[in-house]
């Protein structure tokens, strides 16, 4: 059915297309799959017809959700592509494919330039030392300017300088067009080799010809690569030396470049920028060489930064980046092998998780939707496992010989924001919310006691609209999904002391403890300290017949934090709260650590419910906007969202205005922007606290969550 790719590690590219939503990643890669030859056709966005974006939902909605993957061979190589999604809803999806990732290709709008997404989706691959190229896409659009673009990349900080190694040519056979805008593209210039690209030899573009750079604009394709050699020099040693010895950057030959360029790229210090226009069929050959020349392989990338120092066995370290969940084949867990093989029918074992062990019976290759089954992922390779049943992102998998704990850094999952409700058979749901939090680690479920309703918590309005669809096409769940709401948090607004006499009868056992404790209100997330535990006013160590102090302690910890887990106003997490507690044991029969942790629980959510009160998100904007737009948009942001202008920049030839706001406030603000800027204004947000709800709104939140 599939051809397989057979190549040792050098021959490997583990590599992601990364960019803003709507600047062309999916019709780049649809491209890539054609000239392959993994598909007969182009696929395209706008019929539903891509490889990549197989889900109903994204074929529907024409975005990328979630994160595929497939290897591709060219020249001789085995790229393993992933195409990632671009909206700010599904971050998630990036970084955790940007775990295991070698390299990336940075895909931007050449109409727009750098967009809000772009510079977070850089940030991210900063976090992780990702090597990437960049492709200019879109210059076939009116409006569309390399050099703009080139410029607007001055944003994205913390990586290596752009360095152009193409130049558009337009069909007035010139590198730039009126007003140095796009439009009519033919072509481009490689400066690398001083050759003309030409696509134009059949209507898909997948015949490229090399041809002489076009006498009129030779001498400005020369000063272009003079410049180019000038970057590369101050970057690279070899560059420089060949440079001052023969004074001519024409004769410096292009494996030189090429060795320099690759070096510089994979050192952080440079970033190669190609252009073109995918959906017309241009440049996108130049971008799968640029792969094979400048991005690394699995041997020149660092094994992942783990928690403690120790040296990862050869039998097998593999990193769990993602899993999905299949109605007949259960979990698939997709699996970078960093070292040794991972063989079908194998013992693998979590390595935090201790002694547990789980069999991968069988191992596929992965082809978006489509998979098959194979003997091994050998390493430096990505594939996927079936059989396995409590393995999650972010696990490293070892051999089940290897003793050793090895744990990863923790991935950057932001809090939650947005919650809707979930009502249906308690058992299906149950199971299927299970598996979709192990494929979505940035959902959140908890259960509301007071309403009987299981809510979904998730990073924005399309995320969880996207979950409640999955549940029901996937997981072939009937619920009753509520409408999308702001994720709350509650809190006390004062502090209180409680001393609590705990004696109750539970199926026949009597639970007997005296606890202190105290609450009151801190900035920042909840903290909690245990005094003391005593049996009788003496200290427990000396009573041989209790438990251990260890298992008392334990139930302490796990009943502050079930108390602190869903609050009395409308079962939102508690939070800002520090909590101090005592506990004098009875007698070793009623006084068990079960005992503790019921009456600790009891207690502290009695003292809640004494002062509680609503915590709002509130968000830090950044909204870029024409200059003539900027007091319609304050205007609205001070008087319409009770928000906070912060400051108001520049950004190239556009404001940005960084400001606060409630979230609540923000429900829909894309449309309105649109509106009050004709569509030129865009913005991003991020979670910067949680701030007391007005005592004047607090109810009327409450009467709207509740429905009453």
């Amino acid at each position: 059915m599939f051809k397989r790719f057979l190549s040792s590690a050098e021959r490997i590219r583990n590599i992601g297309i990364i960019a803003h939503i709507d600047a062309g990643k999916t019709t780049t890669t649809e491209r890539m799959l054609y000239y392959v030859g993994y598909t007969q056709r182009i696929g395209n966005v706008d019929d539903g017809s891509t490889v990549t974006d197989y889900l109903k939902t994204e074929r529907e909605r024409g975005i990328t959700i979630t994160s595929a993957c497939i290897p591709l061979g060219y020249r001789d190589h085995r790229i393993n592509l992933i195409d990632t999604p671009g909206h700010v809803d599904f971050t998630i999806e990036v970084e955790r494919s940007l775990m295991v990732l070698d390299g990336a290709v940075t895909v931007l709008d050449g109409v727009a330039g750098v967009e809000a997404q772009t510079e977070t989706v850089w940030k991210q691959s900063n976090r992780y030392n990702i090597p990437r190229v960049c492709f200019v896409n879109k210059m076939d659009r009116q409006g569309a300017s390399f050099v703009n673009t080139i410029a607007s990349m001055r944003r994205l900080t913390g990586w290596g300088s752009p360095i152009p190694i193409q130049l558009p040519l337009f069909k007035a056979q010139t590198l730039t067009t009126k007003d140095n805008s796009g439009g009519q593209l033919v072509g481009v210039i490689d400066l690398v080799s001083m050759q003309h690209l030409d696509f134009s030899e059949h209507p898909t573009g997948r015949i490229v010809k090399r041809a002489p750079i076009p006498e009129i604009v030779l001498e400005q394709a020369q000063k272009a690569r003079a410049d180019m050699i000038e970057q590369l020099a101050e970057l690279d040693d070899t560059i420089l030396e060949h440079f001052l010895e023969s004074g001519d950057a024409a004769s410096i030959p292009m494996d030189l470049i090429q060795k320099a360029l690759r070096k510089t790229t994979i050192e952080g210090s440079a970033v190669p920028v190609l252009c073109g226009a995918a959906f017309r069929n241009l440049g996108v050959q130049p971008v799968l060489d640029a792969i094979c020349d400048y991005l690394p392989h699995p041997n020149e990338r660092p094994l992942p930064a783990l928690k403690n120092d120790k040296k990862p066995q050869k039998s097998l370290f593999g990193l769990a980046f993602k899993v999905i969940y299949d109605h007949q084949r259960g979990p698939i867990v997709f699996v970078r092998v960093y070292e040794g093989q991972l063989q079908a029918r194998s013992m693998v074992k979590v390595a935090k998780r201790g002694k547990q062990k789980e069999r991968a019976t069988k191992v596929i290759e992965l082809y978006a939707d489509d998979m098959e089954e194979i003997p091994a992922i050998e390493k430096g390779n990505i594939g996927a496992i079936i059989g396995t049943k409590n393995i999650c992102t972010g696990d490293v998998i070892v051999s089940h010989s290897d003793t050793n704990e090895y744990e990863l850094a923790q991935l950057t999952i932001p809090p939650p924001v947005f919650v809707r409700s979930c009502e249906g058979n308690e058992k299906e749901l149950e199971q299927a919310l299970h598996y979709l939090l192990l494929e979505d680690p940035s959902l959140h479920v908890h259960y509301n006691e007071e309403t009987g309703q299981t809510l979904i918590s998730g990073m924005g309005e399309l995320h969880l609209e996207i979950a409640g669809e999955r549940l029901k096409e996937t997981y072939k769940v009937h619920c009753k999904l509520g409408k999308v709401e702001i994720s709350y948090r509650e809190t006390i607004a004062s502090g209180s002391n409680q001393d609590m006499d705990f004696d109750r009868t539970l199926l026949n056992k009597r639970l007997q403890t005296k606890i202190l404790m105290s609450v009151e209100p801190k900035e920042g997330e909840n903290a909690f300290e245990i005094d003391q535990i005593t049996v009788g006013g003496n200290p427990i160590a000396q009573q041989k017949q209790f438990a251990p102090v260890e298992e008392y302690e334990q139930a302490i910890e796990e009943a502050i934090k079930g108390g602190l887990s869903h609050g009395p106003l409308l079962g939102f997490p508690v939070r800002g709260v520090n909590v101090r507690v005592s506990v004098d044991l009875q007698t070793p029969e009623t006084s068990t650590p079960q005992a503790v942790r019921a009456g600790v629980q009891n207690c502290l959510l009695q003292m809640i419910k004494k002062d509680p009160m609503l915590q709002e998100p509130i968000m830090n904007l950044n909204v870029m906007v024409p200059h003539q737009f900027v007091g319609t948009v304050t205007k609205d942001m001070n008087g319409q969202r009770r928000g906070q202008v912060l400051e108001i920049g520049e950004l190239e030839d556009r404001a940005l205005i960084h400001c606060r706001a409630p979230l609540a406030e923000l429900v829909g603000y894309a449309s309105v922007l649109r509106g009050m800027t004709q569509g030129t204004g865009e913005w991003t947000m991020t979670l910067d606290s949680y701030e007391p709800v007005p005592s004047h709104r607090q109810e009327q939140v409450i009467q709207s969550v509740r429905g009453y």
